[in-house]
């Protein structure tokens, strides 16, 4: 079977589409090759026979000694063996920067082993430490663990833990050199090993695509076995004559002879069968080759555009925004929940120390952003006092210039030395002790200035140790096992370190053990839910005053640590520190730790820390970064729900929520505030029924009010052990369900495993969603894997979430413009590009399917081959692209202003089945004129009684080459009428595209070899007038339809994008009364139903009245308030569809996905009221509502119709004469329609209802309305 017989013509386009695929292809393989040679490229320093010389990395081999520099880069994973330090007594110390392993940015500290720091002074000492053997763990992926031994000849064994590892990746840091011995290389090394590919992620558009694929493949089947079918019906009546049509062989001299013998039926069915496969082959360009090779390459341009918007692009730090993934690029238009992390997403990350309690005093003057959002939380206002303690601590601030430090109050200098009593003066002598102490913070000295920066674990270690300078106490060294602070005295202390119990999300505190004057004291921080515990007896009322004032800083906003000491025996310290060396030195132990099991570590830390005495406890503020209130608000607005996950307290995560718009104050917004962390009898039961009784109440109140836009707003607060409970399966439903009916969520309390299992509930459990999940540090990284799309920000915390990520963006306010402007943009031009891809194909494909009617079925080609090759590559390739590169159908400022215009996105209004039907219903429309119309035009023509005809009847290649004509143009015209931006070059392609069908025509039929068949015929052709007559018809007729559908559209049916085209076109922004409330939210399904929650749903008595409510908002599609003087009409005979969808709303299988409800926007004074019912989605009727001068709907009812629909422009004549109409039909009085339909369809009780309405608005409505024919009412106001 074949259809160029036997040429391969396919193999023109096919390897153009094989070869710009792989272009990409080759361009991210080449980078990632590029990157591999530079790394194995890179020079070290191994150490042969005593020598030291540089190898590359690639030569790198386990059991090699390298050397290792100040600031290179560690090849590969290796244990130490000896430092040069800057010291002049040797530790063994080394510090390594980890930012490209685990994501933090800090130092940390390594150890040589302690057999061999002391014998390697120099290169050549590698060759006198004898013969070792090192045993050690298969290689793995766990960074935080190496299980090991290291043993020389004679001496014995000695435990290699992570401390003593140096690994592949990591940044020498503060010494001179390092050796070491190489233990892991390649693929072996840790961070090779957990460089885990991040899972591939399909957008939806792309997964839709997939199920239109296996449609329209079923279309195509169809056309074929129809084909395949009329062919069988042919041959039956027509064969049995045409005896030279038959396969069996017939007498030449008497072709009848052996008719008898003849198998017509089997021959028939078999070569209907072979005819079937060949309408395949003829219309094979149904599904097209070049799809995903255009949406790459579209992709491709688009992600360049991303990535050099100037507008996300954060000068500071020189960091542009970074797509990662750009096969998500429509994925940002569609975007319903929003997850995020606070610290270091919404807040900087860069702390500020602001207060602290100290002996029950508290110390600090001024108020935080949040702090302020808590008093309007409360209805109050700030205090005079307040405001001026925040004006002089930010002068004072700015005065001393100490980093990280923003405090003022001067009763703490006079209280420090002993104005208020001498017990006051040493406890914050103590307390500033302890915090220039209990840190993991590393200084580094600038030799050359003499300056020392301090590199910090965390953000928040680092604002306790300059809070600490500040007040006098400054740590200048850690060496040797000791600190030293310098006091404001000017003297230094220096203080052994004997032990360090460092901070984990587990243990939530730090300790440590130091000596001084022969007396050992442990300094300990961390969270009061596990230093109350911990504390010693009689406490209590310091212990009151000081949460009391913990509370407080908790409502500003501030990050709190409890600080507590505690004096040691130094018998009994001795004791317990050689049991804990011994146990951190166990293998056995070590790994029940780091799997979470009961451990002698952790049982010992627990002995050594208890019996504390409270200090107080310090308060550190981390600001919110610029512009997030506002991109919260207008994501808000543009229909997005967002939930903030954060580890804070319930008050303080509450108060950040206020200060950034999320949250709004009880009488705006109901909070339901669900915890389990103080609530011994929390179980699974009473969470569940606290959520039905809130579940219900909603719906009450949503049915008493009529639409849920009329109500209170609902928004969730809950904790960690509360999300415990809540994941049960039992439970699960029903929170999910109650998140679903509140604007926000707040998460507290929350681990980064919780935040990945809320992300995946809401992404499994509800259809529709489209969820993206944001956040800065390694914590996050579950989660933004777990989303459809996740969003990395390059922030304090490194670079893991970065690295996770399909996009990374600097500051959590870019993540407005990624995507109101940029996500919107992309999923519309994608989503018109995919239609119109398959739109032209269909066209060109199936007008030869029209065609076989008038040759018996035969599947005879009447294109020219060459203009089938080139149709996807010269003819329509290019045009479609620029359009899904370029064009803006509404201008970023307007998106921006108006962030409603994303909701088309969330409810999948411009790509979806509906859409993708009309534009094949239409493509095949216009197939059958572009088929059918030139064979008549031709034809007649070229008759002798015609005018201007030759007697000449025109070839099957004269009416290929006419409707291939047709083709080109029509699919190239529908282009044109659904773009909106126009620039030079747009206009040129389209030019070029056009006029290279007819100069590669009149080319590929002037040269015989190209193409016997149509040889000469195109150029008679361009000679016969009615051939151009015959294009300019069609073209006018096909376009003309869409034109005049666009101007009804826009007169009668506008959309949202319609009317803020017309009012940025005609600069109406003055009209200071239009204004764009917030759009229904689409609905979101659970997938599962609740048994114990039926569905509430009631038949009204209104029904006539709520359906002609229901079918008039069809009219209008955006909510605005209207001017005086602009109307409607409203047809009667609509009525007839009114009582048609009757059935259709009180079905309960009329329900549909993902569809928005109804709502209404009263406004005016009411002067009329009229009592309306109304609908939230199809299948339930949630109450009525009076309404009074005036109301606007929003259409959300209906499905945007494909090509003609939702997108549409009309020409700039157009456009100047649809803004009455656009603003007119958007706007409409309800009572006065009720009054103006007449149509006697309903039943009994519905008619005595709309009478009296009727009769209540006649004479309000009737100075406003005049008949304009039978059934027809204008209304205007």
């Amino acid at each position: 079977i074949t259809n160029p017989h036997g040429t391969p013509t396919v193999f023109l386009p096919l390897s153009f589409v094989v070869f710009v695929d792989g272009i990409f292809a080759a361009l991210e393989d080449l980078a990632r090759h590029a990157a591999d040679d530079r790394a194995n490229a890179s020079l070290t320093d191994s150490i042969e026979n005593g020598k030291s010389k540089q190898a590359e990395w690639s030569t790198v081999r386990v059991g090699d000694f390298l050397k290792i520099k100040n600031r290179e880069v560690i090849p590969a994973d290796i244990v130490i063996l000896a430092v040069k330090e800057k010291t002049q007594i040797p530790e063994g110390r080394a510090y390594v920067e980890t930012k490209s392993l685990d994501g933090e940015t800090n130092l940390k500290m390594r150890r040589a082993l302690k057999c061999t720091y002391l014998r390697i002074k120099e290169d050549a000492d590698t060759l006198n430490i004898g013969e070792g053997k090192i045993e050690m763990e298969h290689p793995n992926k766990l960074i935080d663990s190496f299980k090991g031994t290291f043993s020389l000849v004679g001496q014995e064994k000695e435990v290699i833990d992570p401390n003593n590892v140096l690994l592949r990746g990591c940044t020498l840091r503060n010494v001179d050199w390092v050796i070491g011995i190489v233990v892991n290389t390649g693929q072996d090394t840790k961070i090779m090993m957990s460089n885990t590919e991040s899972p591939v992620k399909l957008s939806s558009l792309e997964q839709r695509i997939n199920v239109e694929i296996k449609r329209v493949v079923m279309y195509l089947g169809a056309v074929c076995f129809t084909g395949a079918m009329g062919s069988f019906v042919w041959k039956h009546n027509k064969m049995l004559d045409a005896w030279y049509l038959r396969w069996t062989e017939a007498d030449a001299e008497d072709p009848t002879q052996n008719l008898h013998d003849y198998n017509a039926t089997g021959e028939f069915l078999l070569s209907a069968i072979v005819q079937f496969f060949y309408y395949f082959l003829l219309m094979a360009n149904f599904v097209p080759v070049s799809l995903y090779v255009s949406m790459s390459t579209v992709k491709y341009f688009q992600a360049k555009f991303i990535e050099d918007d100037l507008e996300i692009y954060h000068a500071e730090t020189d960091t542009p925004t970074k797509v990662r993934t750009m096969a998500l690029n429509e994925e940002l238009g569609q975007i319903s929940h929003v997850f995020s992390d606070k610290t270091g997403t919404l807040t900087c990350n860069i702390m500020d120390f602001r207060k602290c309690t100290v002996n029950g005093v508290s110390y600090g003057k001024g108020i935080t952003e949040i702090g302020r959002a808590a008093f309007m939380l409360q209805g109050e206002d700030v205090p005079d006092d307040v405001l001026a303690g925040e004006m002089l601590s930010r002068e004072h601030a700015e005065m001393h210039k100490q980093p990280h430090v923003n405090f003022y109050d001067q009763s703490i200098r006079f209280d420090l030395v002993g104005a208020k009593t001498e017990e006051q003066a040493e406890a914050l002598q103590d307390f500033f002790t302890v915090l220039a102490l209990c840190h993991s913070v590393i200084p580094e000295h600038d030799e050359e200035t003499g300056e020392v920066h301090l590199s910090a674990s965390s953000p928040d270690d680092e604002a306790l140790v300059c809070g600490a300078k500040f007040f006098g106490f400054d740590f200048i060294d850690r060496k040797q096992g000791n600190a030293t602070l310098k006091l404001s005295t000017g003297e230094e202390k220096t203080y052994q370190i004997l032990e360090m119990i460092e901070f984990n999300s587990t243990r939530k505190r730090m300790s440590v053990v130091v000596k001084k004057d022969d007396v050992i004291e442990l300094y300990s921080k961390g969270a009061d839910t596990v230093m109350i515990p911990r504390l010693k007896g009689n406490q209590e009322k310091l212990l009151g005053s000081t949460c009391e004032h913990m509370t407080e800083y908790a409502k500003e906003g501030l990050r709190t640590l409890m600080i507590c000491k505690r004096t040691l025996d130094k018998d009994w310290f001795e004791k317990w520190h050689k049991d804990f060396k011994a146990a951190s030195a166990n293998l056995t132990e070590i790994e029940k730790r780091l799997m979470g099991k009961s451990n002698k570590i952790d049982l010992l830390a627990e002995d050594l820390e208890k019996d504390l005495r409270l200090l107080g406890a310090s308060a550190i503020e981390d600001k919110l970064q610029d512009g997030v209130p506002a991109c919260i608000a207008d994501l808000a607005n543009a229909g997005i729900k967002i939930w903030v996950l954060t580890g804070d307290k319930v008050e303080t995560a509450i108060n950040i929520a206020v200060a950034c718009r999320l949250l709004h104050p009880e009488e705006y917004m109901e909070q339901i505030i669900i915890t389990a962390e103080d609530d011994d009898e929390f179980d699974k039961n009473k969470l569940k029924d606290k959520l039905i009784e809130n579940i219900r109440e909603f719906e009450n109140d949503v049915k008493e009010a009529g639409s849920p836009d009329l109500i209170k707003p609902r928004a969730l607060v809950i904790d960690g052990p509360a999300l415990i409970v809540g994941m049960d399966a039992e439970v699960q439903p029903y929170l999910l369900r109650f998140t679903q009916c509140c604007k926000a969520v707040v998460g507290c309390r929350v681990s980064p495993d919780q935040k990945r299992q809320m992300v995946n509930m809401v992404k499994t459990k509800v259809r529709g969603v489209k969820t993206l999940a944001i956040g800065d540090g390694a914590n996050d990284v579950a989660m933004i894997q777990a989303a459809h799309v996740g969003i990395g920000i390059s922030g304090q915390e490194g670079m893991q979430a970065v690295n996770a990520s399909d996009y990374a963006i600097a500051q959590f306010k870019y993540l407005r413009r990624l995507l109101l402007v940029h996500g919107r943009w992309n999923y519309r031009r994608m989503s018109r590009l995919v239609c119109y891809i398959f739109y032209k194909n269909i066209v060109m494909a199936i007008v030869q399917f029209w065609y076989a009617f008038q040759t018996g079925f035969s599947g005879q080609k009447f294109y020219f081959e060459g203009g089938i090759q080139l149709f996807n590559i010269a003819y329509t390739c290019f045009p479609i692209m620029l359009l899904g590169v370029f064009d803006k159908d509404v201008d970023e400022k307007i998106i921006l202003k108006y962030p409603q215009l994303y909701n088309n996105g969330i409810r999948d209004a411009f790509f979806n089945s509906g859409v993708f039907f009309n534009w094949i219903l239409a493509g095949t429309f216009e197939s059958v004129i572009i088929s059918i119309f030139p064979l008549y035009a031709l034809d007649n023509t070229s008759k002798p009684g015609a005018q201007g005809g030759d007697g000449l009847l025109p070839s099957l290649w004269m009416f290929g080459a006419t409707s291939f004509s047709l083709v080109v143009l029509v699919t190239n015209f529908k282009l044109l009428m659904n773009q909106y931006t126009f620039p030079w070059f747009s206009i040129v392609v389209w030019l070029l595209s056009v006029g290279s069908w007819f100069l590669s025509a009149w080319g590929m039929t002037s040269v015989l070899i190209m193409d016997f068949d149509g040889y000469g015929v195109y150029v008679e052709l361009m000679q016969n007038q009615s051939y151009w007559l015959c294009l300019l018809l069609v073209c006018v007729f096909l376009g003309g339809r869409d034109f005049f559908f666009k101007g009804y559209q826009r007169a009668f049916r506008p959309q949202l994008h319609h009317v803020l085209q017309e009012i940025d076109k005609f600069n109406l922004d003055s009209l200071d009364n239009i204004q764009i409330p917030l759009p229904p939210q689409p609905h979101m399904y659970m997938k599962e139903n609740l048994a114990d929650l039926p569905e509430h749903v009631e038949e009204s008595e209104n029904l006539e009245l709520l359906q002609i409510v229901r079918r008039a908002t069809r009219t209008a599609s955006d909510m605005f308030h209207i001017p005086k003087g602009l109307g409607f009409a409203f047809d009667a005979s609509d009525m007839q569809t009114v009582m048609e969808e009757r059935n259709i709303v009180l079905g309960r299988s009329a329900v549909k996905h993902n569809k928005s409800r109804m709502s209404a926007i009263i406004f005016g004074k009411s002067t009329s009221p009229t009592n309306a019912s109304f609908v939230d989605r199809p299948g339930t009727m949630i109450g009525k509502k009076s309404f009074g001068e005036g109301i606007a709907f929003w259409d959300d009812d209906d499905e945007l119709s494909g090509e003609e629909e939702d997108d549409e422009e009309e020409t700039s004549a157009g456009k100047e004469s649809t803004i009455m109409g656009s603003l007119g039909m958007a706007g409409l009085f309800v009572s006065k329609l009720m009054g103006a339909v007449d149509d006697d369809k309903s039943d009994d009780k519905s008619d005595d209802k709309i009478d009296s309405k009727r009769e209540a608005t006649k004479s309000e409505g009737s100075s406003n309305r005049e008949s304009v024919g039978s059934g027809r009412w204008s209304m205007g106001f």
